[in-house]
């Protein structure tokens, strides 16, 4: 097995779930009731849970920022670098051949295969 043909894949990063993770899960009868994004009139793009405002839409998602940023938290998703919240773009971060783009903290290889 050569290097070139692992990836690495961190399991302590502060990621965030993606916008529309719902939306293809969720039968038609409780579409209204999903978990949904909305975006304030100052532009801040928040979880909403039914009627109940969530928790900071990206707490702490701060894979790939500089180190004096990560107690700095997104409002919305373009504050976010895309590895945050789309699987493909976090698996590419997190490429053995280059890994200065995000953490990793308790990585372990693992082979390209599809799952």
């Amino acid at each position: 097995m050569n290097a070139g043909d692992l990836i690495l894949v961190s399991v302590d990063d502060h990621i965030c779930e993606p916008a529309d993770m719902f939306d293809a899960h969720v039968p038609a009868k409780y579409k209204d009731r999903a978990p949904r994004v909305l975006t304030d009139e100052n532009g801040f793009q928040q979880w909403w849970y039914g009627d109940a405002k969530g928790r900071n839409l990206g707490l702490n998602a701060v894979a790939g920022k500089p180190r004096e940023m990560y107690n700095v938290n997104p409002s919305s998703f373009d504050e976010m670098r895309p590895g945050c919240y789309d699987v493909n773009e976090r698996v590419r971060d997190m490429s053995a051949g280059d890994n200065s783009q995000g953490s990793t903290s308790r990585t372990g290889p693992v082979s390209r295969a599809r799952y």
